[in-house]
């Protein structure tokens, strides 16, 4: 199944699109505007809120035919505003009249079950209301009553369901910063929508009627955070959320509303795709209850971190901007996670005292011979397929075996892509973009004499692949190169292109290169280069790096979080207070001060410095830039060449001398050529669009 582009928009910059201005002086042609969704066919759930601009009287409103009530201005916008609810599934014509104007415009409207754009639903799925405390599903969709509940917070910062009656004895009170201080109530919304669970957490007046009347009090600042979780899966389970993401102090006790949903944890689903439709469905909800945020920022690291990346790529607008801690470019680090499964697998039947941890970073291009060892052990067998558990189904006949169930739910990471990539016409199976062909593992080390010829190809004649299945394989993994092709041109390789060039994006990370945190900071030159690429500079990127710190407690921030907040704050007001059009320009020339480059010494001090490629930098002293297995192949800094072009074994090309046996010995391990990295990849193309349809 190809990628099928329908249509590509550039999203003009208002409601949920962006951020939210006052019409311009004098206008007066009469129009209707979805301020709900980015676009008139994305409609979901039945309702929508919409906008009337240009009326030079009073105005009718009538959706197919019917009348309903006129729209009420708005005080913020200046424009009439309407919530049109009723709307039947598909096509619903409104008609506007205003005077001698008339102005007509079709809503598409989609069930609240989805999907609307990342096409057929996965089976089968496993639902998680119980758990969420919604009771059990009320359908196969995963459905549940939406609850509100209220809660608040102690004097020793624990959260706790708020009685009704007195007031708690030990309830504290939360000063916003605007100096008002208030009772520390939070109201939170646990609903569902696109089989997953949502929670949407906002201060609250205790003594506010929480009926169908209810409105955001004036503690909401009018700006919303979307709480990205990581991990790197493809789980067939509705799973749940982490509580401390909801009840997040550093967003509420600004006045933040606060919002999270299950298809947003990157451990469950890794498909950008489900994850920006989920988060459309959800901000449109959230605008027709709660009301329009001035801006939305999103937050979240490591697979977190990628989810916003990708949707900003994705999706224009649905984040403002992007706090992105300890990221990877995108959700095909998996292929590096497998390589080092690949290597660790190698290595246990290698002669161990010819593979000290020394030649092991060396030949995986990280600091530590602990970072293969952590992504095998913890990231690895959730990208199998023949490892059940990764699965997520409790019911195990429901689980692919080559034998007894060759038509069960296949495990791992591509399975959850299918829509985008496609099917085997063979057998039926989902395909995987994971391909090894013709890389030279240990190229650089080879060439910097870490590691002999005789271990670079014992090392490459015995690495292998992997089997249809996910078990490995003497013979090295090959991807079809039509996959790769779908994969570049849906986005899922982050291109820097899409609506990441007019979206602020802080990256920051604590260093742990060399302990083997696999998060290492080389990754953010990759997202670096690669916003180059695409957009002439990558000046909408900001990079701050700090020593490793341990995590905080629970319900504090992490280290660099509050001033990230604080710059991140600064900027997207500027950007919503200037009302020229969203671009690239605007971006960067609305950056305040403090969102500059720059890396924190042990005592926490800021040194402004640019985040590059040169050793020599004061940056890179302190913090050294390492790599992964495919650099350490010869790949680009870009780091996104996945299936790469072949070229004949050239002596040349090496920095060692080998001798006739070993020279043909090479020829014969690479038999179909090594990579030639000075070339794209094989189906490598840009991103096709946005919002594109499945």
């Amino acid at each position: 199944m190809s990628v099928k582009k329908l249509a590509v928009y550039v999203v003009a910059i208002v409601g949920v699109a962006g951020f939210s201005f006052a019409p311009a002086a004098g206008r007066a042609r009469l129009e209707i505007k979805v301020l709900s969704s980015p676009r008139p066919d994305l409609v979901s759930g039945g309702d929508a809120l919409i906008e009337v601009r240009g009326a030079s009287g009073p105005v009718d409103l009538t959706v197919n035919g019917a009348p309903r009530p006129s729209p009420v201005r708005d005080t913020d916008r200046g424009t009439l505003i309407e919530l049109v609810t009723g709307l039947k599934l598909g096509n619903n014509e409104l008609v506007v009249h205003s005077g001698k104007s008339v102005y007509r415009l079709t809503l598409v409207n989609h069930s609240k079950d989805g999907p609307i754009l990342s096409g057929p639903h996965i089976w089968p799925y496993q639902c998680s209301t119980q758990a969420a405390g919604l009771g059990p599903a009320i359908d196969k969709m995963c459905n549940a009553e939406t609850r509100i509940q209220l809660f608040y917070r102690t004097t020793d910062g624990a959260i706790k369901p708020l009685p009704s009656g007195a007031r708690p004895a030990d309830m504290t009170n939360v000063t916003l910063p605007d100096g008002r201080t208030l009772p520390y109530v939070i109201r939170l919304e646990t609903g569902t929508l696109n089989r997953t669970i949502y929670h949407i957490a906002i201060l609250d007046d205790p003594d506010a009627p929480q009926g169908g009347g209810w409105k955001p009090g004036p503690a909401w600042n009018r700006r919303l955070a979307v709480m990205f979780e990581g991990g790197l899966a493809g789980r067939y389970e509705q799973g749940f959320t982490l509580p401390n993401s909801i009840f997040n102090d550093l967003y509420l006790s600004r006045g933040f509303a606060v919002m999270n949903a299950n298809a947003l944890v990157n451990g469950l689903v890794s498909n950008a795709v489900l994850q920006g439709e989920t988060l459309m469905m959800l901000k449109e909800h959230f605008i027709e209850r709660y009301g329009l945020p001035r801006w939305t920022v999103g937050t979240g690291g490591s697979g977190g971190a990628i989810q916003q990346i990708h949707i900003a790529a994705l999706y224009p607008g649905l984040l403002n901007g992007i706090q992105a801690q300890s990221s990877f470019t995108d959700s095909q680090v998996a292929t590096h996670v497998l390589d080092c499964d690949l290597m660790e697998h190698y290595w246990k039947g290698a002669d161990t005292h010819a593979w000290p941890d020394a030649k092991k970073a060396a030949v995986s291009g990280y600091a530590s011979a602990t970072t293969c060892r952590l992504w095998t052990q913890f990231i690895a067998p959730n990208l199998k397929v023949s490892n059940k558990a990764a699965c997520g189904l409790k019911d195990p006949s429901l689980v692919y075996d080559a034998r007894t169930n060759p038509k069960g739910a296949r495990c791992g990471l591509y399975p959850w892509l299918v829509n985008e990539l496609g099917r085997d016409p063979k057998t039926g199976f989902p395909l995987s973009p994971l391909d090894n062909v013709g890389v030279q593992y240990g190229l650089s080390a080879l060439n910097a004499r870490q590691i002999t010829v005789d271990e670079f190809l014992d090392l490459n004649e015995r690495i292998g692949g992997y089997t249809v299945d996910g078990d490995y394989s003497p013979e090295r993994t090959k991807a079809n190169p039509i996959v790769m092709h779908r994969l570049y041109a849906s986005g899922l390789v982050n291109s820097g292109g899409g609506g990441l060039g007019t979206t602020p994006l802080i990256t920051y990370r604590n260093y742990g290169d060399p302990e083997g945190d696999f998060h290492d900071r080389e990754r953010d030159l990759e997202i670096r280069l690669r916003l180059q690429r695409a957009n002439g500079d990558a000046a909408n990127q900001v990079i701050w790096v700090g020593p490793r710190r341990p995590d905080p407690a629970p319900g504090k921030p992490k280290a660099l979080e509050v001033d990230v907040l604080d710059a991140m704050t600064a900027w997207l007001d500027a950007i919503a207070g200037d009302p020229a059009l969203l671009s690239h320009a605007k971006v960067v020339r609305l950056r305040p001060a403090a969102a500059t480059d720059a890396w924190f010494d042990a005592d926490g001090k800021k040194h402004v410095a640019e985040a590059n490629l040169d050793p020599a930098s004061a940056f890179n002293v302190a913090y050294p830039i390492h790599g992964n297995p495919r650099i350490a192949a010869g790949a680009p800094m870009t780091n996104d060449v996945l299936k790469c072009q072949l070229k004949p074994v050239d002596p040349s090309d090496y920095r060692v001398t080998f001798n006739t046996e070993q020279m043909r010995r090479l020829r014969q391990i690479f038999s179909s050529g090594v990579c030639d990295f000075r070339k794209p990849g094989i189906g490598q193309v840009g991103q096709t669009g946005t919002f594109l349809r499945y």
